[in-house]
């Protein structure tokens, strides 16, 4: 079909656009439909955009996919081998005939599941240089995996750490070294290492992502600040680990002052890795602090109660109200404090249960503590007897059950007082001191047990209630019947009654 005369003639910018277009592959025109027209106007989508494509066509070489498609077969017989070993060796502790050929084949099953972490990158080195060499030998380029080797080499290092970590540590102990410390440190190697390698190819640290007041922040700079506050988060947790488990009990310090100096030193370096984080990124921090205060009159007024939580966590550290260790009780919770935070206290309960407490509930509302100053307390234990038995007789039984108990303090000495006479008892109660106080309810619990069985040897009788009535009149048998017997009169619905003298 010819072109009209009337209409123009296309451009030559246009005529070699479209050109381009249909030279472009299926994934580049896919993508530049998903980005739109914004790609020709913001240059940070077009530098998106370009590294897409760059991916994509090295993605389209043959030597790439050769090398990859290696790669993921080395992973996969690296993965695969030490569970076939594992089978063998399974098979062989089931099928061992000679009894000295099964105690061998079982202590070499114990030694492949204890060094089983380890297979998998030393198979995948083992393999992974293997195809290095075929490669060489066909005459291919095998640059790909010269780079990507060192990943086993990273994740043999990384588990060789965590099996020495949990073999001189118990597991609780170990558990948090590996996952705040090494895993991460190994992430971030394997991602550094990643970049590096490809960093020629695919400059992704050089695209902006945005731009805020005037400054340029790029995927490299974000990734160096985000490093940098790992490092001091890492720091700072590191140094209060080392604080509490080894400096500050040989130094024999108060476990207020502990507290304090490790929750301090915790946020302190913390505050610095905030601020050295936003330097990196390229803020001016004087503007910020401008900013800042502009700020803190509007978060006041919308985070008060977290600030007052802050400021009253603030002064139970340095008042040394609170201390790790002590036994409080708050409305109808009962347990020891666990952690002083700058937000909420942790209290665990005797049920092993976590209760977290605003710090300005401890400040503002009444807190029962039983070892602000001392861990001595009194229990009292309430008894009641028959009137038959003798009161000296229970004084003494009580006096003895107190003495015999192990967690019973032997000063101050354990008291019985004779409280009173009851409607069908003799009131006594038995005062215990106690240096234990979150587990003075099984030490209660025990001695009524001692006492149930003291009273019961000595035929101490604890009686029910009970009452005496007298009935001051009696039933006029004639009302009824004259003739009528008092058992007649019962069966009736008359009630019977004594009868009276005279």
């Amino acid at each position: 079909m010819k072109r009209p005369s009337n209409s123009p003639a296309p451009s030559k910018n246009r005529l070699s656009l479209r050109n381009r277009q249909r030279q472009r592959p299926w994934w580049s025109l896919a993508s530049g439909i998903l980005t739109g027209e914004a790609r020709m106007i913001d240059p940070r989508l077009q530098a998106l955009q370009d590294q897409f494509d760059i991916l994509f066509l090295v993605l389209e070489r043959p030597d790439v996919q050769r090398q990859m498609v290696a790669f993921l077969v080395v992973v996969l017989l690296a993965g695969a081998l030490p569970t076939l070993l594992m089978r063998i060796i399974g098979v062989g502790q089931r099928t061992a005939g000679p009894a000295p050929l099964g105690t061998w084949m079982a202590a070499a099953g114990r030694w492949v599941r204890a060094v089983y972490v380890l297979l998998f990158p030393v198979f995948g080195l083992v393999l992974g240089q293997l195809a290095v060499l075929l490669f060489d030998t066909w005459g291919w380029r095998a640059g790909l995996l010269v780079r990507f080797i060192p990943l086993f080499w990273i994740l043999l290092g990384y588990r060789l750490l965590v099996a020495l970590l949990f073999g001189f540590l118990p597991t609780e102990r170990a558990e948090p070294y590996r996952r705040h410390l090494v895993l991460p440190f190994f992430t971030i190697l394997v991602v550094f290492i990643i970049s590096r390698s490809l960093a020629a190819t695919f400059p992704l640290g050089e695209i902006e992502i945005v731009r805020l007041m005037e400054q340029s922040i790029t995927l490299g700079t974000l990734f160096s600040a985000a490093l940098t506050l790992y490092i001091f988060f890492a720091l700072a947790w590191t140094v209060r680990e080392v604080l509490s488990q080894l400096i500050l009990p040989r130094t024999g310090a108060d476990p207020g002052v502990a507290n304090t100096i490790q929750v301090t030193t915790h946020y302190a370096i913390l505050a610095v890795g905030v601020l050295t984080a936003v330097s990196i990124v390229g803020f001016d921090l004087s503007a910020l602090a401008i900013i800042g205060g502009g700020l803190s009159v509007g978060l006041g007024f919308g985070l008060q109660e977290l600030v007052g939580n802050f400021v009253s966590g603030i002064l139970l550290l340095f008042e040394r109200t609170l201390r790790p260790g002590d036994v409080i009780e708050v409305g109808e919770s009962r347990g020891v404090v666990d952690r002083l935070r700058m937000r909420a206290t942790v209290v665990r309960t005797v049920d092993n249960v976590e209760i977290l407490i605003p710090n300005k509930n401890l400040l503002t509302s009444t807190v029962a503590t039983y070892t602000q100053t001392q861990r001595t307390i009194r229990r009292v234990l309430k008894v009641g007897v028959s009137y038959n038995n003798d009161p000296t007789q229970v004084r003494d039984l009580l006096l003895g059950v107190a003495e015999r108990h192990g967690r019973v303090l032997k000063k101050p000495t354990a008291d019985v007082f004779f409280t009173g006479f009851g409607e069908s008892t003799l009131n006594f109660e038995l005062a215990v001191w106690l240096d234990d106080p979150l587990n003075a309810l099984k030490v209660t619990s025990d001695l009524y047990f001692m006492i149930w069985r003291e009273f019961e040897k000595y035929k101490i009788e604890i009686p029910y209630p009970q009452r005496d009535i007298h009935i001051r009149s009696m039933v006029p048998w004639s009302s009824a019947d004259p003739d009528m017997q008092p058992a007649q009169a019962i069966g009736n619905g008359v009630k019977s009654a004594p009868k009276l003298p005279g």
